[in-house]
């Protein structure tokens, strides 16, 4: 039996509210990998923090790159399966 989803709280609504409008700037933007200027898919891109929300980072444009999957990995150091 899976466990029941735990209920968005105010706060977490508020920051993906605060994200998704931030996403769309940026796309407005650059339309673009930050990193590598990839032109894919748009909805491929993801937002990145510079400075992590658990080292004292805010959600603020200033603090965010707009990444395409493979520099995302890439700045989390996460290897691709092949």
């Amino acid at each position: 039996m899976k466990a029941p989803l735990r209920k968005v709280s105010d706060r977490q609504r508020k920051e993906l509210a605060l994200r998704s409008k931030l996403k769309k700037e940026l796309i407005e933007e650059h339309g673009v990998c930050m990193a590598c200027g990839s032109k894919g898919d748009f909805r491929g891109l993801s937002l990145h923090h510079k400075i992590k929300l658990s080292h004292g980072g805010k959600t603020e444009e200033s603090n965010l790159l707009l990444l395409c999957g493979k520099c995302h990995s890439l700045a989390h150091n996460i290897r691709e399966v092949t």
